[in-house]
């Protein structure tokens, strides 16, 4: 008798469990934008990493090996720094209130 697909997928599944068991694993995914695609293709190319998980294990292990001083500048990210001048403060504080007012009834 053959095996319906949701059979297969079943012991697809029920094999690859078995396997992360095994080696004390497990499953991730990594949405990527298209600039951390870049950045792992260039990785990749740069240090001859064959698929994109090789390449973030091997910078997650080596950054959490390296001293926290060393790796502190690779685990940083540049924040933008936002500033509101005192014109923008007052405009921002008058659509407050008028917000206030209208919903919260007297």
């Amino acid at each position: 008798m053959t095996k319906s697909n949701a059979d297969i997928q079943r012991d697809k599944r029920a094999k690859e469990k078995a396997l992360l068991d095994r080696i004390g694993a497990e499953k991730r995914t990594l949405i990527v934008s298209k600039a951390l695609a870049d950045a792992l293709q260039v990785l990749g190319e740069r240090h001859d990493f064959e698929e994109w998980q090789e390449t973030v294990s091997t910078f997650i292990l080596n950054l959490a090996a390296a001293p926290a001083g060393d790796s502190a500048r690779f685990a940083t990210m540049s924040r933008h720094e936002i500033t509101i001048s005192e014109n923008m403060s007052r405009k921002l504080e008058i659509a407050y209130n008028r917000e206030m007012l209208r919903v919260i009834p007297d």
